[in-house]
């Protein structure tokens, strides 16, 4: 005859991967240049409030872990996507899969997700909004790593290049693709969760088309 602690521990073993839940998904945002400047109610001149706590919210609504550290004009470039990239390998280490870990980055937010994805060859996930220009591609000399998804406004004039250069460049990359939306509101789109770039976002932090 069995023992009977072997067989609760049998039945409480069945019953915690019964119910178990799914891996926690973890996005990192990183915000434009305007919030290291103004805070996180940054107002433009140009394209209005940068509406943070409406993205974050918004993020939220997918269920994951959001790490959204506010940056100031202080934030080193260098020191600070190192601690970021360290904080991925941390949860890539914990057993979180690379495929329930993203990381979105506006403008200079998109720069720095950039070099992250250059010196960080997990195989993450990496959403870009208006991240290059021709000052990027003269200036840095990367190779990005993961499955990015680079996002341009057509009617932006601040960072609205396409993302050919770095696709062409970046062979260890999963994945690369990039998306033109025309939202006609230059570099604002990108200080509201507009569907245009928020729905794609978390279709490919989800790894759907």
């Amino acid at each position: 005859m069995r023992n009977p602690l072997f067989l609760l521990l049998i039945l409480v073993f069945w019953f915690t991967n019964s119910f178990a839940q799914p891996p926690l998904k973890h996005i990192f945002y990183l915000h434009g240049m305007i919030i290291e400047t103004q805070g996180v109610n940054a107002v433009s001149p140009h394209f209005g409030p940068y509406k943070y706590i409406e993205i974050i919210k918004s993020l939220e609504e997918t269920g994951a872990t959001i790490h959204h550290e506010v940056r100031t004009e202080e934030t080193d470039f260098y020191e600070f996507t190192t601690k970021i990239s360290s904080e991925i390998n941390e949860l890539l280490k914990s057993g979180v899969p690379p495929e329930n870990i993203s990381v979105i980055g506006a403008s200079k937010g998109g720069i720095m997700a950039m070099h992250i994805s250059h010196i960080n060859k997990s195989n993450i996930n990496y959403i870009l909004l208006a991240s290059n220009s021709d000052y990027t591609e003269k200036t840095f000399d990367w190779f990005l790593h993961g499955s990015v998804l680079g996002i341009y406004e057509a009617s932006d004039t601040v960072a609205g290049k396409d993302y050919r250069y770095w696709i062409n460049r970046s062979k260890e990359a999963t994945k690369f693709e990039e998306l033109k939306i025309n939202t006609g509101l230059n570099h604002g789109f990108l200080y509201t969760p507009l569907d245009a770039w928020m729905v794609p976002a978390k279709k490919w932090m989800h790894n759907t088309k």
